[in-house]
């Protein structure tokens, strides 16, 4: 059995000069040796669909949510105390990073909302609202699980609202059911209950945590 060592790209233990990933990147052109030797990243190569295209066609999106997006935007946001701060189409990359050198591809993802403590901008939940394709679909069923699996990582909990459930409800409905969210999620209040400082939780049980609110 071959000795051990670093990767030459990123520094996975290896037993060749590029471990496993970066072997295939390398056979993809997505990373190359320079002058010196070195492997570097392959910038063309990897940005080849990353600048203007003049042969594209490119117009102004009228609206950035949908009908239900946009009514729980606007309830959230007239009601929220001035602490919190909600933002739409929120991108992964923007609130969570990695120690990879590699291309993040996984944070190139939106999600539907992130709640922020306005003192410092910094994201405390995640809030979905899925529609049928959720469930039906599976490449939106392998994202969902991705992005959950990410925030899990980073101890960010998910809200998620079934679309369903959002047609039913009022507005005060809705923004009581925040209010509860956000309580929940509060450290001190966490503290309070278990007697010590602990993680913050995922939110799958929402959905019937939701009903029970109603």
């Amino acid at each position: 059995m071959k000795n051990k060592h670093e990767c030459c790209y990123c520094g996975e233990l290896t037993s060749y000069e590029l471990c496993r990933d970066c072997y295939y990147e390398a056979k993809d052109g997505f990373i190359i040796k320079n002058e010196d030797g070195i492997w570097i990243r392959n910038i063309k190569k990897g940005n080849e669909y990353r600048f203007y295209d003049e042969n594209k066609n490119y117009y102004l999106k009228q609206e950035i949510l949908n009908e239900f997006e946009m009514r729980f935007f606007n309830i959230v946001r007239s009601t929220l105390s001035k602490k919190y701060a909600i933002i739409p189409q929120v991108n992964l990359q923007s609130i969570i990073t990695t120690d990879s050198i590699k291309r993040n591809d996984e944070l190139y993802r939106n999600v539907d909302f992130a709640l922020f403590y306005a003192k410092d901008f910094t994201p405390f939940l995640i809030i979905e609202l899925n529609g049928q394709q959720h469930y039906t679909n599976e490449y939106n069923k392998e994202r969902d699980k991705s992005i959950k699996q990410i925030c899990d990582r980073v101890q960010l909990p998910i809200l998620t609202i079934d679309i369903k459930d959002l047609r039913k409800m009022k507005n005060s409905e809705i923004f009581n059911i925040m209010k509860k969210v956000i309580s929940y999620l509060n450290p001190s209040f966490f503290k309070k209950l278990f007697k010590k400082q602990v993680d913050k939780m995922d939110l799958t049980w929402t959905k019937e945590y939701i009903k029970k609110t109603r």
